[in-house]
């Protein structure tokens, strides 16, 4: 089995070890001397003097990042390294430590070591939660709030992409940043980044002053969205966009950043401050532009610890700062309220619908729920997209002519079922809920819609079967529920 491994010219990985106990090639046993070869990195003033964190995976960035950062004098006395052991990778994940451990002995540098308790794979919300808890115990017995990661102009431009298809904003877009704050007040630097360097930079550096490294082969699985992304571009990229195309995208990233900075410095301007008890007041924002209210609710529910949120439930919060009326609304399971020119978050619960039949009416959104009814004509686009399953049933679905009349709304009751689109026959609702992972604390928040009587739609599932459309028509139902909890 391999423990080390390094490229030759051509890419593909060499053997630099195949003993099953842990010792380490003559190149890592020189290590403090051949990477003074690589070009130093440096940091901010601001930064200098202070311990600083290096987080360490024994990968190709990584290694190049501890070694650069440590051939620095003015920063050396002051490094320490965190390698955190995710136990996904078996026997290779223990190798990782053991390889990460041994480059720190060889720099001189303090190295401390995590591990999660279970073992296997899993997702990455899940490592990422289990290291930065390691992160943060770490952080209280050794006295730092600054952590350097590896992330480069590759990291940036692969970022960039992924969040451009999802319709993210400005803070979303000019991620990873060059220098962040967390809301624990520790600080992300990412020096790599600031240096300008992309993995083919990092690669020829390593292989220039003869410095190994570990691969984890499940970052070439196309299993990950970025992995896809990184083949994608790797592939492709160059020839399509220049050998320098990293760079803008990071250019770019910059620019974003700097135009978010600047609408949360005229939001504060406005008098748009948070006070002591957590209330933002947001009076300033009725009838200003879209962008500085997306910007300034953004960064609130983010310090609020709601930073996933995007989507129809930001969409509907920035129309009512916009408009400077009031909502509430459940969003990742939690109470948002905008009442009076003042947002927050609440402890409450959001009261159950109730079994209440309530009428919607046809252009009318519904403001207790978010549903809204529409008399539409489904063209060849539109169907197309229905066909190929553009558009989710999470929050718009289309039903036949047949499906327009007195349309009702209610909470969901004991027993209700009916028969999802493609289906074989009826279903519980609760079933279908639990089938799609909707949170239980959310259910009973699902509005649920009828005809006659009869169910034709629950947002998160599909529409009714007995309205299936048939193709392109004048006169369907268009149901859309535009205040996604669970979105």
């Amino acid at each position: 089995m391999s423990l080390f491994r390094k490229p030759y010219g051509d890419g593909t990985a060499r053997k630099l070890s195949n003993s099953k106990v842990f010792s380490a090639p003559a190149s890592l046993q020189k290590i403090k001397t051949t990477a003074s070869q690589l070009p130093e990195l440096s940091l901010p003033s601001l930064l200098l003097g202070k311990k600083v964190a290096v987080a360490v995976s024994g990968g190709a960035d990584s290694i190049y990042l501890l070694c650069a950062l440590s051939v620095n004098p003015a920063i050396r006395p002051n490094l320490l390294v965190l390698h955190f052991d995710h136990a996904a990778r078996g026997i290779e994940s223990t190798h990782d430590a053991l390889f990460v451990k041994e480059v720190c002995q060889s720099l001189g540098v303090p190295c401390y070591l995590g591990r999660r308790t279970e073992e296997g794979p899993a997702s990455e919300a899940t490592l990422r939660e289990a290291r930065n808890a390691f992160f943060a115990e770490q952080r209280k017995l050794h006295d730092f709030n600054i952590i350097c990661t590896a992330h480069h102009l590759d990291d940036v431009a692969e970022t960039l992409l992924m969040r451009l298809a999802r319709g993210a904003g400005l803070t979303g877009l000019s991620a990873p940043r060059v220098l962040q704050n967390f809301r624990d007040g520790h600080l992300r630097y990412r020096p790599l980044i600031a240096a300008r360097l992309g993995k083919k930079d990092i690669l020829e550096g390593l292989q220039r002053a003869d410095i190994p490294w570990r691969e984890d082969a499940t970052n070439q699985l196309p299993i990950v969205k970025r992995n896809r992304i990184r083949r994608w571009l790797n592939q492709n990229a160059e020839e399509a966009l220049g050998p320098d195309y990293t760079k803008g995208f990071a250019q770019s990233a910059d620019i974003i950043e700097q135009a978010r900075t600047a609408l949360l410095t005229w939001a504060k301007d406005l008098g748009c401050v948070k006070n002591a008890d957590g209330v933002l007041d947001v009076s300033a924002l009725k009838n200003r532009p879209v962008a500085l209210a997306y910007v300034v609710i953004h960064e609130f529910l983010q310090e609020c610890g709601l930073g996933a949120v995007q989507g129809a439930s930001l969409e509907l919060l920035v129309k009512h700062l916009c408009a400077g009326t009031d909502i509430q609304m459940s969003v990742l399971s939690k109470l948002v309220k905008i009442k009076n020119g003042k947002c927050f978050l609440t402890p409450e619960a959001l009261a159950p619908l109730g079994t209440q039949m309530r009428s919607l009416t046809l252009g009318v959104l519904d403001g207790e729920t978010g549903l809204l009814a529409e008399i539409v004509t489904v063209d060849e686009n539109l169907w197309a997209k229905l066909s190929r399953g553009d558009i989710p049933p999470t929050k718009e679905v289309y039903l036949s002519p047949a499906a327009v009349g007195p349309i009702f709304w209610r909470g969901r009751m004991e027993g209700d079922r009916y028969q999802p689109l493609g289906s074989s026959g009826t279903a519980k609702v609760s079933d279908l809920l639990i089938n799609r992972k909707v949170p239980s604390e959310l259910r009973e928040n699902l509005p649920v819609v009828l005809l006659n009587q009869e169910i034709i739609w629950v947002p998160s599932n599909p529409p009714a079967e007995l309205y299936r459309l048939n193709g392109p028509v004048k006169g369907a139902l268009r149901l859309t529920w535009l205040n996604p909890c669970l979105i």
